[in-house]
């Protein structure tokens, strides 16, 4: 699976989705693709996401891959590009225009596809009108506003650290994302067990730290945010249930996998707010463009 940016963190959601369904996956970098090239041959599938369908890294990885005979399957939100054109298969997102740089609705609708495809590996079903009633209510006036409020919290600091385990490991990597595009302060992601390999060192009295938090790893998550916490890291918790360790509890629906798409909408809201709060236009960040073409 193959992606840069957000679509990469797609592809890395749906490496731990089929990897629950059995099916031996491999999420990589698409600039980072050429240096993996010797596992490929005529027996490997490849799924490239692309919301643009002409972002350069990715065509050259499928342009590489084809070469060495593999099959192509393309997760695309515009229609008639480049991508389409080169893959074997292809299946439309359909999120409509995307007008930010940033990419939102459209990872949204990246985790969506790759539910669905991982729902039809186990012959589960999901529940579409369930599914959109809770990403509602996670838009709602009452929510924004809260997280409006959560972004006053953290606006002036210079650095937020974003850890989880799993599924929610792949939210903080996108929620990291999000934050640096947008309101240029630095965010970073770990691996909740990997906060003791160095990185708790830089926790300081006040730094936030957001916390998401999944039925699967909730007592390891838990106590890694307790780590962060005795270290002075201002906690701030992604879950369904507060927990005594949360500092601020944002609230999101546990429903499994469906999990993806609902933690990672607040996060969504308070980049946004941040940059709005910071002055800066969350449209057209500074140095970023729509679709990278140059490799």
């Amino acid at each position: 699976m193959i992606g840069a940016g957000t679509s990469f963190h797609a592809c890395l959601a749906a490496s731990y989705l089929f990897a629950k369904a059995g099916i031996p996956t491999k999420a990589v970098i698409a600039s980072e693709f050429e240096n993996l090239l010797d596992l490929v041959d005529k027996k490997t599938l490849i799924i490239a996401v692309s919301q643009s369908g002409e972002t350069a890294d990715v065509l050259n990885a499928v342009r590489k891959a084809k070469e060495k005979r593999a099959k192509v399957f393309a997760i695309v939100n515009v229609p008639h590009t480049s991508l389409t054109r080169e893959s074997d298969e292809h299946i439309l997102m359909n999120a409509g225009f995307e007008i930010g740089v940033a990419a939102t609705k459209t990872y949204i609708a990246e985790l969506a596809v790759f539910l669905a495809i991982y729902s039809k590996l186990l012959n589960k079903k999901i529940n579409s009108n369930e599914i959109k009633a809770k990403i509602l209510d996670l838009v709602s006036r009452s929510r924004r506003e809260y997280v409006e409020k959560v972004a006053k919290l953290v606006k002036d600091k210079d650095h937020i650290f974003l850890i989880g385990r799993g599924l929610q490991y792949v939210t903080a990597c996108e929620g990291a994302l999000k934050i640096k595009e947008i309101s240029y302060i630095h965010a970073e992601a770990f691996a909740g067990g990997e906060i003791r390999h160095g990185t708790i060192a830089l926790i300081e009295k006040g730094t936030p730290c957001i916390v998401f938090v999944g039925e699967d790893n909730e007592k390891q998550i838990l106590s890694n945010a307790e780590e962060l916490k005795a270290r002075g890291g201002f906690i701030i918790g992604v879950a369904e249930k507060n927990q005594k360790v949360f500092d601020i509890w944002i609230k999101t629906p546990q429903d499994g996998e469906a999990s993806l798409i609902y933690q990672i909408i607040p996060i969504q809201l308070l980049a946004y707010q941040l940059a709005i709060l910071k002055g800066y236009d969350p449209d057209h960040p500074r140095s970023l463009s729509k679709s990278l073409t140059i490799p």
